[in-house]
């Protein structure tokens, strides 16, 4: 009879999934779902792409004979390539379940629990009914597994690194690393996986590094060189991938030339990485902002081209716009003080003067930036009235920002000082004067005799007393 069990039809739905955290932190090209009939045959999705609220949406569906299996295994994994993949991707989530636990909610999408990832429970939102169809639709949407040396290993490697990632046993990393390695051997220059191999062992590697489990950092970082160099021009993974581990040698060795290398990259890296995506928001907007905090100051034309660039990069809006700016200010000030072209100053309060109006009040970060705005060479020395009334307005909102215990409010206090002072001797404003003596005095109580601020303080407590 039609509708039988015999030949009962079940047409399911895979509509989205969320809380997808990957169990190795690595960076997903995608998540996919996979539900394993038996051990022949399976189906996938297509592989959807992370949301930054760690969701996928999919759409897809499939008609399935329920009588080829009393259960079946629905899998969530994250693949590492958009298109051929080498394994079957690391598990984000794993579950048995019956046909008729999927029926039993009706025509009604319905969501599926996965066991805790990182204390957050992944979920797969499905919709599941019967269909009454005499045709075996489901017969050319299944593949036959494929169980190779190379699947397996990888495979394996991916499980035992995220068991790592866990417990940081080394062990476990040893083991990821042997199985990768493995793969790697099999998977020659010409290799359609070559790249994919080489970056599963060097992704391994790194972290064993990071965690002090691992010393030679030389090998990592050439085996990232060599996936990137056989990806197609601007992948973004093998570029954000690369620039992580010169973000981390450069915060264990301190050597410029990783932060310098790691700034170019990120030039070719932002443009790839549209605003709002999840490797924008959940990586690519720390390294980038890594790098931008930590390039030293370099005044040469090809530092400040550098540094223009990013600047380029960072829209009105965006986030890292405010260290962009504060970067080339910094390397134009220094530029200023070696060949004291006015241009090069004139640049840097412009650029300090859009940093503070990009950090409203109350943001974290405007005192110290109305402290480097106020502090820009020059900005009181052409006498013009209108700036010293800025600056001064600048070191008293600064001042109020910082509070008695902020580690910079002995330069607002002296600032502000230095700039009553110069203001009294063009306005001869009594009060400020008298103002600019109280704060110094207690500028000088943050600045005792050793201190390296001592005698500025010191000298500005003096001309503020020569001027009453």
């Amino acid at each position: 009879m039609p509708g039988s069990l015999e030949e009962r039809h079940i047409r399911l739905e895979v509509i989205s999934g969320h809380n997808l955290k990957v169990p190795s932190w690595r960076m997903p090209a995608g998540i996919y779902v996979s539900i394993n009939v038996d051990s022949r045959r399976y189906w996938k999705s297509t592989i959807g792409i992370l949301s930054p609220d760690e969701s996928v949406a999919w759409g897809d569906s499939i008609t399935l004979l329920s009588h080829a299996s009393p259960a079946l295994s629905v899998e969530m994994r994250a693949s590492y390539e958009l298109g051929q993949m080498l394994g079957s991707g690391e598990v984000v989530g794993k579950l048995r379940t019956s046909w008729d636990e999927l029926l039993n909610h009706g025509d009604e999408p319905f969501d599926l629990i996965f066991p805790p990832v990182y204390g957050v429970h992944p979920s797969l939102t499905l919709k599941a009914a019967v269909v009454y169809a005499r045709d075996d639709h489901d017969g050319s949407l299944f593949d036959s597994l494929v169980d190779s040396e190379i699947t397996r290993d990888t495979n394996a490697g991916y499980v035992r690194f995220a068991e790592y990632m866990t417990s940081k046993t080394v062990s476990h990393l040893n083991d990821a690393m042997r199985h990768f390695q493995l793969v790697l051997d099999q998977c020659p220059i010409d290799h359609p996986d070559h790249a994919g191999a080489l970056t599963n062992l060097a992704f391994v590697r790194l972290e064993g590094y990071i965690q002090d489990h691992l010393q030679d950092i030389d090998i990592t970082t050439s085996l990232f060189r060599k996936a990137l160099a056989l990806r197609p021009q601007g992948h973004p993974l093998s570029l954000c991938d690369l620039i992580r581990v010169l973000i981390c040698r450069h915060s264990k060795e301190s050597a410029a030339i990783y932060i310098h290398e790691s700034a170019q990259l990120c030039s070719n890296l932002l443009p790839l990485c549209p605003e709002g995506s999840y490797l924008r928001s959940m990586h690519v907007d720390s390294v980038v902002g890594y790098v931008i905090c930590n390039l030293p100051i370099d005044a040469s034309d090809e530092g400040i081209h550098l540094r223009r660039n990013l600047l380029e990069l960072c829209p009105l809006r965006y986030q890292l716009r405010p260290r962009a700016l504060h970067s080339l200010a910094l390397a134009l000030e220094t530029c200023f003080q070696q060949c004291g072209r006015i241009d090069d100053i004139d640049e840097t309060i412009q650029l300090r003067r859009e940093v503070a109006s990009l950090c409203p009040e109350g943001h974290s970060d405007r005192g110290d930036y109305l402290l480097n705005l106020g502090f820009s060479p020059e900005f009181d020395r052409q006498g013009k009235p209108n700036d010293l009334d800025e600056v001064s307005s600048l070191y008293e909102e600064a001042l109020r920002l910082c509070t008695v215990v902020h580690q910079y409010r002995d330069f607002s206090l002296d600032n502000l000082g230095y700039a009553l002072v110069t203001h009294f001797h063009n306005h001869k404003d009594t009060n400020g004067i008298t103002q600019a003596i109280s704060l110094l005095h207690e500028a000088l109580t943050l600045h005792p005799p050793g201190h390296p601020h001592c005698d500025t303080t010191l000298n500005n407590l003096a001309l503020a007393r020569h001027k009453i």
